[in-house]
């Protein structure tokens, strides 16, 4: 599926090989001018907000994988996990997301990151002496379960890089270079 045909999200960032990193492959260039979903200016700000937001790795304009976070810090240090894939201990998720990033870019596609914010939305909240309307944030938890599911709805399977949703494991490769990395071994990679 074409990232254009999602009518709520818009980009953040572009991801592009660092050449200049000892252990890292890759670094995301978060946008100056960042337009929302109506093409419209928003306030950079938003990098950093912590509402929960849905992620899309896109990958030659096509949706990769759809993720979730309501870390602190916002998008920006949700994308830092991926950027530090490769230091620490990551888990498989972040590790091998990190090396398929690093392999579109090596093929030469453009890689992209957008996002869209869980909007809060104004509902009838029970208290301890009565109902009253107040603005109430979704669960991030719903809303990626929505959008997998359109994507899913239109496709017939999750994107490629949700793994996990599409029962698939992930490559013997990333799987081997993911153990080597944990267990304190220096991992090679084809230049």
């Amino acid at each position: 599926m074409k990232i254009s045909e999602v009518k709520s999200a818009f980009k953040v960032a572009d991801i592009v090989l660092d050449k200049d990193h000892k252990v890292r492959k890759i670094k995301f260039i978060f946008l100056d001018k960042i337009k929302d979903k109506n093409n419209k200016p928003i306030d950079k700000g938003i990098l950093k907000d912590n509402s929960g937001r849905i992620y899309f790795f896109v990958s030659n304009k096509k949706i990769m994988k759809i993720g979730k976070s309501k870390c602190k810090g916002g998008i920006k240090n949700t994308m830092n996990f991926y950027q530090g894939g490769m230091q620490g201990g990551p888990s498989i998720r972040t590790f091998g997301i990190h090396i398929l990033l690093k392999e579109e870019l090596e093929s030469g596609k453009r890689v992209e990151v957008y996002m869209m914010i869980c909007k809060k939305s104004k509902m009838f909240v029970e208290g301890l002496f009565g109902e009253e309307k107040i603005y109430v944030t979704p669960d991030v938890l719903d809303v990626e379960f929505k959008c997998k599911n359109d994507y899913k709805e239109k496709i017939g399977k999750y994107p490629p890089w949700n793994f996990q949703e599409n029962g698939v494991s992930w490559r013997k490769d990333i799987l081997r270079m993911h153990g080597q990395h944990n267990s304190g071994r220096k991992v090679f990679f084809n230049k």
